[in-house]
C-alpha cells in the first residue's frame, strides 16, 4: 500500500504556478527525494550492514553578559559505537568503548540516544532525548511533510562530501504553521538524483518538550557507498538549555559530533540484539586502554566548539519564519545579569536588593526592566533597556540610574565582596551614582572578533558611606562624582578560543572620547593568553590605560591588590596612566579526588602557578585616594587553583617597600566574576 502511495506521489503533477515557494520544480524535486528516502536502495540487495561510529559528546557551560567567550568544557565523553541496520528499517547500536573526563566540578548524565547516532535520518518523525526533548516532529521528507511545509530552492552549490564534491540544490524548509511541532532548515539534495546529502535544521518552539530548552540544532550528512546507497557519513547536534525562570547569562550545552567508519554490507543482525534496546552496550565509561592518546588531547584535536555553523543555522532558521523566536524558553522571565544584582552588601547601600524582568519578542526584539533599593541609603535604582538582534549585529538602547563601581572590569566577585563587606568591613568597591542614557551596536565578524560602538550621556555624582558592618567600620567611599559628560566609545574585542584551558589569547582595545566640564581621550587595553610549555602553560595578563589631562575622576584608572597587582595596597595607585603585567607558569599537579554527590566531583588535578607581576601608575589626579606609583611596583607570589580551577588561592609579596609582607587572598576564579 505504501509503495503504491509513493509511486503515485512521484507521478502526481505539481502546481503550475512558478513562485519562490512551492513552485513546480521544487515540488517535483521534493517528491523524488521522498521516494528515494523511503526506498533508499537503488539496488534492492541492501539488506543489512554494520559500521562503527566514533564520536565525542561534550557538556559545555557558557556564561557572562552577552556570552562573548566560547563555552567551557565541563565534561567530555569519547565513544565507539557499533551500528547494525537491517531492512526495512531496523537499527540497533551498542557502545563498545567509552571514556569520560571532567573539567569542571559537575557530572552530566545523558539521555541514552545522546550517546548514539541517527540512522534512517530519524525516519518520518524526529525524536531527541528519548522523546523528552523533542517528540514526533514531522520530517519534511515524509508523506506527511508535504502538507506541513513550504519548500523553496535557494541556490545551487558545490558541496564537499565523503565521495568528493557534488553539485547540490539547497532547498529551504519552513513550517506552514509554526504552532505545530515541526522543523526549520535547509535540505541539500543531489541535483541529478534528489538524494539527501546534508540536512541542517532547528525546530519550532512547539516541538520542544521542556521549558528549559533554548534551542536544538542538527546537521546530518550522508555519502554514497558502493555507488548505490546514501548512508550516514557525519553528524553534529547541539542542545542548548537555560533557566526558564531567570533571564540569566548562563547556559548549558550538550554537543555531539560523530563520524562513521567503513561499512560492512550483508552482515546480519546478531540474534541477541533483536530483543535488545535500540541503544545498548556499555552502561558506564570503562577501560581507557582502548585509546592511544589522552582525552584532553583528543578533544582539543577535533575542535568541536566552532560556533559559526550553529549560529548561522539559527539565523537562517529565524529568517525563514520571518524572524519569529525559535526558542523553547518562556518569552517573559525574571532578568538579572549577575547574582549580586539580586542581593548584595556594600558600604554605600548596605543591604541592597534588586529585581528584573525580561521580554523576548518576534523579530529579534528584547526588552528588560530592573528595579533596586538600598536599605541603608534608601536610594532607588532602576533601568530600562531594549535590544534588537539582526544576524551578527546587536543594537541596544538603555536608560538607567545605578550605583556602580568606578572600574572598567570587576576585580573581585560580587558574592565574595558582599561577604567581606558584611563580615569584615572590607568593601573592595569605589562607588558613584550614575544616571545614564546610551545607544550601542555590536557586530560579530566571526566567533572571535567583534566591534562595539556606543554613545552615552551620563551624569555621575558622589555617594557617601552610609552602612554599618557587623563589626569594625567601613572606610569612607571616595568622592568620584564628575558631573555631566557626553561619551563616545569603540571597543574592539578578540574572544578566547580554548575550551579547556583558555590557552588562546583574548584581548580588548577600547577608545573613548568625552566632552562636558572638560574634554578628554581615553585608551584602554586588556589581554589574557597562554601558550603551552613543558609541564603546563605560560600565561600573561596585561592591563594598560592612557588618557589626556581632561579625564574626569569617574573615568580614572586604578591598580593595586586583587585582580591587578596582588599583595600591593588595594587600589593604592592610579591616575591617567597605568600598566600592569602578570606572568605565571601554570603547572598541573595531582590532587585527591573527592566526590560531591552523584553529579559532581572535585577532580584529581589542581593547578599550581608561581607568578611575577609588575605595575606602574602616573598622571596623578587631585581628590582621589589612588596616587602615582613612584616607579615600578614588582610582586612575587604563587596561586593554587582547585575544584577544576573554580577556586583560586593567591599568596604574594611586594618586592618594594619597607612594610612589604606576604598577603593571602581567596576568591572564585576571575572568569566567573561577571555573573557573580
Amino acid at each position: 500500500m505504501r509503495s503504491a502511495l509513493l509511486t503515485l506521489l512521484l507521478l502526481w503533477p505539481g502546481p503550475l504556478a512558478a513562485q519562490s515557494w512551492n513552485d513546480a520544480e521544487v515540488v517535483r524535486l521534493i517528491r523524488r527525494a521522498i521516494l528515494l528516502r523511503e526506498t533508499p536502495a537503488s539496488d534492492t540487495a541492501l539488506g543489512s550492514y554494520r559500521t562503527r561510529a566514533h564520536g565525542f559528546v561534550t557538556h559545555l557551560m557558557q556564561w557572562g553578559p552577552g556570552f562573548p567567550d566560547p563555552p567551557r568544557v565541563a565534561q567530555a565523553d569519547e565513544l565507539e559505537v557499533e551500528v547494525y541496520w537491517e531492512a526495512p528499517g531496523l537499527s540497533k547500536q551498542r557502545i563498545v568503548a567509552w571514556r569520560e573526563g571532567n573539567f569542571l566540578p559537575i557530572r552530566m548524565s545523558y539521555h541514552r540516544d545522546h550517546l548514539g547516532v541517527v540512522t534512517n535520518n530519524f525516519g518520518p518523525l524526529v525524536r531527541i532525548g528519548e522523546g523528552d526533548e523533542v517528540r514526533d516532529a514531522i520530517h519534511p521528507l515524509s508523506l506527511e511533510g508535504l502538507d506541513e511545509y513550504d519548500f523553496g530552492i535557494r541556490d545551487t552549490l558545490r558541496l564537499r562530501t565523503g565521495v568528493g564534491e557534488l553539485e547540490v540544490l539547497a532547498v529551504q524548509v519552513r513550517p506552514r504553521n509554526t504552532q505545530r511541532p515541526l522543523v526549520v532548515g535547509i535540505l541539500y539534495l543531489e541535483r541529478s538524483t534528489a538524494a539527501l546529502v546534508r540536512f541542517q535544521f532547528s525546530f519550532t518552539p512547539a516541538a520542544y518538550r521542556s521549558r528549559e530548552l533554548e534551542d536544538i540544532s542538527v546537521t546530518l550528512e550522508q555519502s554514497l557507498f558502493e555507488g548505490k546507497w546514501w548512508l550516514p557519513y557525519a553528524q553534529q547536534i547541539e542542545i542548548r538549555r537555560r533557566s526558564s525562570v531567570f533571564d540569566y547569562p548562563f547556559r548549558d550545552i550538550i554537543s555531539g559530533k560523530w563520524e562513521f567508519g567503513e561499512y560492512d554490507f550483508g552482515v546480519p543482525l546478531p540474534p541477541e540484539l533483536r530483543v535488545a534496546p535500540e541503544f545498548g552496550g556499555l552502561r558506564n565509561p570503562g577501560d581507557t586502554s582502548t585509546w592511544s592518546r589522552s582525552l584532553r588531547a583528543a578533544v582539543d584535536s577535533v575542535d568541536p566548539f566552532d560556533r559559526r555553523q550553529f549560529e548561522e543555522l539559527k539565523t537562517r532558521a529565524q529568517d525563514l519564519v520571518s524572524r519569529q523566536v525559535l526558542e523553547g524558553l518562556p518569552r517573559r522571565r525574571f532578568g538579572t545579569t549577575a547574582l549580586s544584582e539580586l542581593i548584595r552588601v556594600n558600604r554605600v547601600q548596605g543591604l541592597a536588593v534588586g529585581f528584573g524582568l525580561g521580554f523576548h519578542f518576534n523579530g529579534g526584539w528584547q526588552a528588560r526592566g530592573t528595579l533596586g533599593y538600598g536599605l541603608s541609603d534608601h536610594r532607588l535604582t532602576a533601568g530600562v533597556s531594549g535590544g534588537l538582534t539582526r544576524g551578527s549585529t546587536d543594537w541596544t538602547l538603555e536608560a538607567r540610574r545605578t550605583i556602580r563601581d568606578v572600574g572598567d572590569e570587576p576585580v573581585v566577585s560580587g558574592v565574595v565582596n558582599s561577604f567581606l563587606a558584611q563580615e569584615a568591613a572590607i568593601d573592595l568597591g569605589s562607588y558613584l551614582l550614575g544616571q545614564e542614557l546610551g545607544l550601542g551596536v555590536q557586530h560579530r565578524f566571526d566567533p572571535r572578533w567583534s566591534l562595539e560602538l556606543a554613545t552615552r550621556l551620563e551624569s555621575s555624582s558622589s555617594v557617601e558611606t552610609t552602612a554599618r558592618p557587623l563589626r569594625k567600620a567601613y572606610q569612607d567611599n571616595p568622592a568620584l562624582g564628575s558631573g555631566s559628560y557626553l561619551l563616545a566609545r569603540g571597543v574592539f574585542s578578540l574572544a578566547a578560543r580554548g575550551a579547556l584551558d583558555r590557552s588562546d589569547l583574548k584581548a580588548q582595545l577600547g577608545v573613548e572620547a568625552g566632552t562636558g566640564k572638560s574634554e578628554y581621550l581615553r585608551v584602554s587595553f586588556r589581554s589574557d593568553g597562554s601558550v603551552p610549555v613543558p609541564g603546563g602553560h605560560l600565561r600573561l595578563r596585561i592591563i594598560a590605560g592612557l588618557a589626556t589631562p581632561g579625564l574626569p575622576k569617574a573615568r580614572s584608572f586604578t591598580i593595586g591588590g586583587r585582580g591587578t597587582l596582588p599583595s600591593e595596597v588595594y587600589r593604592g595607585y592610579g591616575g591617567r596612566r597605568v600598566f600592569t603585567g602578570q606572568l605565571e607558569w601554570r603547572l598541573n599537579i595531582p590532587a585527591p579526588a573527592v566526590g560531591l554527590g552523584p553529579f559532581a566531583t572535585t577532580g584529581n588535578r589542581a593547578t599550581f602557578a608561581p607568578f611575577f607581576g609588575v605595575g606602574w601608575a602616573g598622571g596623578e589626579m587631585a581628590g582621589l585616594p589612588w596616587k602615582r606609583s613612584h616607579g615600578a611596583r614588582p610582586v612575587l607570589g604563587a596561586a593554587l587553583e582547585i575544584l577544576h580551577g573554580l577556586i583560586r588561592f593567591e599568596a604574594a609579596r611586594p618586592l618594594r617597600g619597607a612594610d612589604a609582607k606576604l598577603r593571602l587572598t581567596v576568591d572564585v576564579s576571575p572568569e566567573w566574576w561577571p555573573i557573580l
